[in-house]
């Protein structure tokens, strides 16, 4: 489902904006740190800080998240829907990721994204193209 040229953009970015709306379709954008693609269609995001974000995903499943790299111009938008974990299979293996990296530390949840729909984002006669 995510184009492996999307997916290894995924994996060079440092930080990727995830979007989110509450039940009347009011915004919110956030920059996600911990985030890592697990299969061919889903996404793990790691809360540490997620305050409107969290109450977005308890009203709404809906999200978006799009990255880029400024210097090619190459850039993707993943629509999908979201679960989030306080325990379980998933939170632990977003918890086992992120004490990989920093052993004294443990997520406050973890997002599970679904990706249904890939889009490009690259300035050209595509954008906005789903793929």
């Amino acid at each position: 489902m995510i184009p492996e040229q999307a997916k290894e953009l995924f994996e060079r970015q440092d930080i990727a904006a995830f979007g989110t709306a509450d039940a009347n379709g009011a915004p919110n954008v956030c920059a996600v740190f911990w985030k890592r693609i697990v299969s061919a269609d889903t996404v793990l995001i790691l809360d540490n800080f997620f305050k409107q974000t969290k109450q977005n995903l308890e009203e709404n499943d809906k999200v978006c998240i799009s990255f880029w790299d400024t210097s090619t111009e190459e850039g993707y938008k993943l629509k999908g829907t979201a679960t989030y974990h306080t325990e379980g299979p998933v939170f632990e293996q977003g918890r086992e990721w992120m004490q990989s990296k920093n052993p004294d530390r443990t997520p406050r949840g973890v997002v599970e994204v679904k990706v249904e729909e890939v889009f490009t984002i690259k300035p050209c006669e595509r954008a906005g193209e789903r793929l």
